[in-house]
């Protein structure tokens, strides 16, 4: 890999950006999606137990408490960004997650009861008592269901920020090989460089791709879709040959029926390897 540019600092501070922003709108589309789902729930048990509450009752208690949740939803994933939870550094990154979960939970439930206090007395033309006989009890409950909700919102901040990397890491790669013609594959913590022109074939192994080389073979963690864009921009004419093969069309010396449509493909190595008729058009074509 070339050393890291400054252009390359700013791609990661964008790509951690984009993991920011998608996290919150996730997190937000769940509130309202939790909003809809409880207020219309609470609103099914009253007419259930012919009970009756102020008007809109539901929706202004439990959009009391989505309210203030969404006002810190980007307070919180920024603190995920910069304070992750992953092996090596959660030790350093815990007292600040600690830390946040105190601040929202507080804010959350003074903000809850400001604005149910408000509501009920312009709209209600009533006192709202959240604090009844044992005030410790209430907070407590709404600290427990804070802590489910904080740590729901830490893994969908790692799981966007993954995603995002993932893609990063992608993009490098095939400009790497446009430039370098060279393939950059990555597995179980290793980074390997290999030359465009040693690559024969691949086969589809899950979330990884079994790349057998001019001299040897290695695991990748890719896919054949991912793989074959990287290969194009080194200049090396791969071409699907069946669902789970990709082949060097350059390294292809024999094509043979097997019966049914389907070939058997010898490689300039003398590996054979599978062609599905569903892809004959392909790697037949001049």
């Amino acid at each position: 890999m070339t050393t890291a540019l400054p252009s390359d600092r700013t791609r990661a501070n964008q790509a951690e950006t984009r993991a920011l922003w998608l996290a919150c709108q996730f997190a937000w589309l769940t509130l309202f999606v939790f909003w809809v789902i409880a207020s219309t729930s609470i609103d099914t048990e009253f007419a259930r137990d012919g009970r009756e509450g102020p008007p809109f009752f539901s929706w202004v208690t439990e959009g009391s408490s989505v309210v203030m949740t969404a006002l810190m939803v980007p307070a919180m994933m920024w603190l995920g960004l910069r304070a992750p939870l992953e092996p090596g550094r959660w030790r350093a990154s815990l007292p600040w997650h600690l830390a946040g979960f105190i601040g929202y939970t507080s804010l959350h439930v003074l903000g809850m009861v400001l604005i149910r206090e408000g509501v009920w007395a312009f709209a209600y033309g009533s006192d709202y008592e959240f604090f009844h006989d044992a005030p410790w009890r209430e907070i407590v409950y709404e600290a427990r269901k804070d802590i489910g909700t904080y740590a729901g919102y830490q893994i969908i901040m790692a799981v966007s920020l993954a995603l995002q990397m993932r893609q990063l890491e992608v993009e490098v790669a095939r400009t790497e090989a446009r430039q370098t013609h060279r393939l950059t594959l990555k597995c179980g913590g290793r980074t390997l460089r290999i030359a465009a022109d040693e690559f024969r074939a691949a086969q589809a192994a899950g979330n990884y791709v079994e790349i057998r080389l001019a001299g040897g073979e290695h695991l990748a963690r890719s896919t054949l879709t991912e793989l074959e864009k990287q290969l194009g921009e080194a200049g090396i004419d791969a071409v699907r040959v069946h669902r789970s093969w990709l082949v060097n069309r350059d390294a292809i010396r024999e094509i043979a029926p097997t019966g049914e449509g389907d070939v058997a493909i010898t490689l300039d190595t003398g590996s054979t390897i599978p062609g599905s008729r569903r892809y004959r058009d392909r790697f037949e074509a001049a």
